[in-house]
């Protein structure tokens, strides 16, 4: 698997709105945009240069112009930028923001002084991997935001910048094991804990799910994509008891009616599902019994 270090990066600023990225964040990703950054009075985009070709730019122009009540994109810039220039740029977009109800992610170096019914936390931008302006990532956030996770052990699959398993430590978790197969979001995660002050209640590791030892966990947190998703149906079962929640995102909508009854064969039990844009997010309670196999 390519490594993101490795990667020449395409910046596509998009003078636009951005309350429509809401309504273009999916076909943007089906374009193969590898992330996004929302700023006031525009948004950016990052391609793989590998994956970039000159028709792009035409594309973005439709699908904003399809979602846009002006029908136009006042501008778009188009830049080239090698692989170790990538944080940097991260650096000049990414700033503090508000989701959720009482939610505020910022990175290192803006200073924010939350109120006292707010949660603060910390996420340096590394190569995409999550920073909480992703539907998906927002999503499982505002979800988690309502849960009592005091006490609580925690699975976070395919972690990322392990915003959601720091979130949840941060929320009295006592215990998060987060785990992801690239090493350079491993390195970002644990960078990223550290800030938070949660290493002590994190095992964060570089493997898969069948390399974490199966213990039960009261919630199962998974922001992947369908493919990956309906791969592991079965294999989640073997991180649970009786009260388990498993959230799944990383979703589009039409991908539910595959995600379904893959989950419902397995033996869990649809609880609900949340949407935002073209995204979704699903909500299961853990199998009485062992699935069928």
């Amino acid at each position: 698997m390519k490594n993101l270090m490795d990667t020449n990066w395409v910046e596509v600023k998009v003078a636009m709105n951005p309350a429509l990225l809401e309504s273009c964040s999916p076909a943007f990703f089906n374009l193969g945009c590898q992330g996004i950054n929302e700023l006031d009075d525009e948004i950016v985009l990052y391609f793989d240069e590998a994956d970039w070709n000159a028709q792009k730019p035409a594309a973005i122009e439709t699908i904003v112009k399809q979602v846009s009540e002006n029908n136009e994109i006042s501008d778009m810039a188009v830049n080239h930028f090698p692989a170790e220039n990538w944080n940097e740029k991260w650096k000049e977009n990414f700033r503090t923001f508000h989701l959720g109800k009482k939610i505020v992610i910022r990175p290192e170096w803006e200073q924010y002084d939350a109120a006292e019914d707010e949660q603060a936390l910390i996420i340096n931008p590394k190569m995409a991997f999550g920073t909480g302006h992703h539907e998906t990532t927002r999503l499982i956030l505002e979800q988690l935001e309502d849960m009592d996770l005091a006490g609580k052990t925690i699975l976070d699959a395919g972690t990322g910048s392990a915003i959601l398993g720091i979130y949840t430590a941060l929320k009295g978790a006592k215990n998060v094991m987060a785990f992801d197969h690239d090493p350079v979001a491993i390195d970002n995660a644990l960078e990223n804990a550290a800030l938070n002050g949660v290493t002590a209640q994190m095992d964060i590791r570089c493997c898969g799910l069948s390399d974490v030892p199966i213990n039960p966990y009261d919630l199962i947190l998974a922001n992947i994509n369908r493919n990956v998703l309906l791969a592991l149906s079965r294999d989640f079962t073997n991180y649970t008891h009786s009260g388990t929640v498993l959230i799944l995102s990383g979703l589009l909508e039409t991908d539910v009616k595959d995600i379904r009854p893959v989950y419902e064969k397995a033996g869990w039990h649809f609880v609900s599902g949340t949407g935002l844009g073209e995204w979704m997010c699903l909500v299961w309670q853990a199998p009485d019994t062992a699935p069928e196999k």
